[in-house]
């Protein structure tokens, strides 16, 4: 007797369930979305690889609901795959699920590179990246929150002695939000390394920003959507410029038609993001 494979949709949704959160899935036009039974201002829109609406179709559908004042988080099947954990953990907290601590009883430490890349690979969407300064919020013994940042690079186009850092990650422990915590390592980095600005990008899949302007951040640009590669086998994400080695040099003299088909023939998926946003915070 053969057993129906459940969609990663309905394990999404059951996943959801076993941490006490009760969603149901819906279409409109050709979206499938889930929306949650007791919050009207959150919603997912799930993306499928082999079969999604385009980037024009998507980026409408998202500014409709932000238009309404309501979130719309962009959920793509690969990285439900690679990161259930994170994703759960995130929306927890945008549900306003988790445990609350305010940052004035942590304490900042300063911590080393493989310290945050633990940290953040196990709470961050994104993972780790290198990073220049790195610190943590410790409450009761153990990290609450990360955030990392660039070292000062200087902006002589704004002035001779002007210098910008940037907030590269910032994650929370799952289960974990904790009330102004970003904002109290900003200041510590900031105290530390006097730059004229922080500046940072918010992820438009999963964010309109709302957080970085109540800390004073500035809206200075928006970065539109991008084409990724997803190479399918293994989950990694590409932008078309980033691409292995060996893919370009076979594909560098290729129509994008005959690139595309070489692609796919490697199993690699055109899929795409919805852009950032860019936030800057004068320090000076």
């Amino acid at each position: 007797m053969s057993v129906e494979k459940i969609s990663w949709q309905q394990e999404l949704k059951q996943a959801l369930l076993d941490i006490g959160m009760e969603s149901e899935l819906y279409t409109s036009d050709s979206f499938l979305l889930l929306k949650f039974r007791d919050n009207d201002e959150l919603y997912l829109n799930l993306l499928s690889i082999a079969d999604h609406p385009g980037v024009a179709e998507t980026l409408a559908l998202q500014q409709a609901y932000a238009a309404s004042g309501k979130q719309l988080i962009q959920l793509w099947e690969d990285i439900w795959f690679t990161k259930p954990a994170q994703i759960l953990s995130r929306i927890s907290a945008l549900l306003g699920k988790n445990q609350r601590i305010h940052g004035r009883k942590t304490t900042v430490l300063s911590i080393t590179q493989p310290e945050a890349d633990t940290f953040l690979k196990e709470n961050h969407l994104q993972g780790s990246a290198k990073a220049r300064h790195r610190y943590a919020l410790v409450f009761a013994g153990q990290f609450v929150a990360v955030a990392t940042f660039s070292g000062k690079r200087n902006m002589t186009r704004k002035q001779e002695d002007y210098t910008s850092v940037e907030l590269i990650r910032f994650a929370t422990a799952d289960g974990f939000t904790v009330q102004g915590g970003l904002s109290k390592l900003i200041k510590h980095l900031i105290r530390t390394i006097l730059p004229s600005d922080v500046m940072t990008y918010a992820d438009l899949d999963w964010s309109y920003g709302k957080g970085y302007t109540k800390l004073g951040f500035e809206l200075v640009g928006q970065i539109p959507p991008a084409e990724i590669w997803l190479d399918r086998l293994h989950y990694i994400r590409y932008f078309p410029h980033r691409l292995p080695e060996e893919i370009t040099i076979a594909t560098e003299k290729l129509t994008d038609p005959g690139k595309t088909a070489y692609l796919n023939s490697l199993n690699y998926s055109r899929i795409f993001n919805m852009g950032n946003l860019k936030y800057i915070i004068p320090c000076k």
